[in-house]
């Protein structure tokens, strides 16, 4: 049977696009059911020789000799995500997680196994204000104050919209 609850993710990366040719290095997902899942990915080949920053190194405190004898590999990180996803729709606070997904997806030759939507969005649809929004994301991260980790930006999303949702039904 398919989750439909909301799902995000955040993904972390060898450096910002403007900094130079970026990969993926930890993708998690947090449904808003409590479970959240978070993934180390080793480089592939094909990125061998694309752009490291160690600014980006700095926040997310990821070393490249960390991927290599932590990360998983790309594709046991894609099938495991497309599993721990299941139905749910999948949203993100940035296009850029779409991008990582996109890299990822490409340097498997594989498709992409799901849509991430823009959270901005779903909030929009429903009508929360920007008071409420502004509420949850401050109790949220009051909750869950560590950013730049790819589980913890994920969990705080997930607790965002699981807040908003409680507002609805009280």
């Amino acid at each position: 049977m398919a989750i439909t609850i909301p799902a995000l993710i955040d993904f972390e990366a060898s450096c910002l696009p403007e900094h130079g040719q970026s990969y993926p290095i930890e993708v998690a997902i947090a449904r808003t059911d409590g479970e959240s899942r978070a993934w180390m990915i080793r480089p592939l080949a094909a990125w061998e020789h694309w752009d490291w920053s160690e600014e980006a190194e700095a926040l997310h405190g990821i070393s490249r000799a960390m991927l290599e004898c932590d990360g998983l590999p790309a594709a046991q990180v894609l099938a495991e995500m497309t599993e721990f996803v299941g139905g749910c729709a999948v949203y993100s606070d940035a296009e850029l997680d779409e991008y990582w997904l996109e890299v990822l997806c490409q340097g498997l030759s594989a498709s992409l196994p799901f849509p991430i939507r823009y959270l901005g969005e779903w909030m929009m649809s429903r009508g929360y204000t920007r008071p409420q929004v502004v509420a949850a994301l401050e109790e949220a991260k009051t909750l869950l104050p560590k950013e730049h980790l790819a589980r913890e930006d994920a969990k705080r999303l997930a607790m965002v919209v699981r807040l908003l949702m409680e507002s609805e039904a009280a």
